[in-house]
């Protein structure tokens, strides 16, 4: 029973919204040039077929009525936002000149909806390492010592810091820097020590770049929103319409199908009724049923 109603109640909604017209917004009748016209107006989305809105010929205050024409206007929306799209670029390199080279002075925007051009704003760009590694690096030294008695290389330091880095000794050049005569024979009598020092470096060094840009400006939409439909309908006095019996049913004023939906609706809603009420006389029935047999037990013992 209970999917017999669902199916009943299906039917009756279907029915009524197929019954349901499309109401106008706006409804003239005028008499110009001695020519009598009603016109109907309605507003509605797009993608309405205007067939569905033309109407079997009709009487109304004595005048019989037909379609003549039917006149579409698109009602256009226009709306400008401002707008901000990011965009993302990897470089080598956080050299400004280079992440230049790969940011378009201005891009086009279409999100299916909105339109425009956009440009780049530079105060916007940020550059940022996309990650890090280890590296390392030879570092030397230089140093000189001296003036010396001799060349001892007591006199040369083994090591030596440079930019907080202990350098090694590396190597030692001596240079005379000064001689005394000893007998005949000049003889070196100072020195001075050139030591190079070398040592390794290790530093964070950046694998590449990730750099952010903005691009900014103004953007559009331009559409249709909805459609006005103005129905023309011209007019003959004293008109009779005149249809078979057979046919009756379709020249039914425009608000009979209103009614018919409402009785459609009413009724499913008597159906619910009776059969809640129904249900519950069942469940009633089944509750006293056990009880009348205890009773008809007793009454044998």
């Amino acid at each position: 029973m209970k999917r017999i109603f669902l199916c009943l109640l299906l039917v009756l909604t279907l029915t009524t919204s197929a019954a349901a017209l499309e109401v106008p917004t706006d409804t003239v009748v005028q008499n110009l040039n001695g020519s009598q016209q009603l016109i109907k107006t309605y507003v509605l989305s797009p993608d309405t077929d205007p067939q569905g809105l033309i109407e079997e010929p009709f009487e109304q205050e004595g005048y019989l009525y037909t379609f003549a024409d039917i006149v579409k206007e698109d009602n256009h929306m226009s709306d400008v936002l401002y707008h901000r799209e990011t965009v993302t670029v990897e470089t080598g390199t956080d050299d400004l000149s280079k992440i230049l080279e790969q940011l378009k002075p201005s891009i086009d925007y279409d999100d299916g909806v909105y339109k425009g051009a956009l440009a780049l704003d530079h105060t916007s760009i940020r550059t940022e390492a996309s990650g890090y590694e280890t590296r390392s690096s030879t570092v030397t030294a230089t140093k000189t010592i001296g003036p010396v008695d001799r060349n001892d290389i007591s006199y040369v330091p083994a090591t030596t810091v440079k930019n907080g880095v202990t350098l090694k000794l590396s190597g030692v050049d001596w240079q005379v820097t000064g001689t005394d005569l000893v007998g005949d024979a000049l003889s070196p009598s100072s020195y001075q020590a050139v030591a190079t020092y070398s040592g390794k470096s290790s530093y964070r060094a950046a694998t590449g770049y990730v750099t952010t840009a903005d691009y900014v400006g103004e953007i559009s939409r331009d559409g249709v929103e909805s459609v006005t439909y103005k129905v023309m309908y011209l007019g003959t006095e004293g008109g009779k319409i005149e249809v078979p019996a057979e046919h009756i049913g379709n020249t039914l004023p425009g608000y009979v199908p209103y009614v018919i939906g409402g009785l459609g609706l009413l009724l499913a809603v008597l159906l619910a009724v009776i059969l809640v009420r129904s249900r519950r006389e069942a469940r009633a029935y089944q509750d006293d049923e056990p009880e009348n047999h205890e009773h008809e037990e007793d009454e044998r013992e």
